[in-house]
């Protein structure tokens, strides 16, 4: 699962020494564990009928893997709001991604 190749690479990440691949391997994983809670988030949601009555995914809001009592639509802004979080990621790994020779 996308949690568990992050956490692989945080371990790299922490073996590696200070310098250029320390910090992209950081910024990678952080971008996976992004990754991973957005798709959780699809994943764990259920259809249902929005107040505009469109079928949206609602998903229950979850801290530290349980449920808040909160729950929150999967709708176009949640969406927009995604891909402007996963291409901050993106783009803070290429930041910082090493040259390939």
């Amino acid at each position: 699962m996308t949690s568990g190749i992050a956490g692989a690479v945080r371990e790299a990440a922490t073996a590696a020494d200070h310098g250029s691949i320390k910090d992209y391997l950081t910024e990678v994983y952080q971008a996976l564990y992004v990754a991973a809670e957005i798709r959780s988030d699809v994943l764990h949601a259920r259809p249902a009928t929005h107040p505009d009555q469109s079928q949206r995914l609602n998903r229950a809001e979850t801290r530290n893997s349980r449920t808040t009592g909160q729950r929150f639509w999967i709708d176009d802004e949640w969406f927009d709001s995604a891909i402007s979080r996963l291409n901050e990621k993106l783009s803070a790994v290429e930041r910082v991604r090493p040259p390939f020779d």
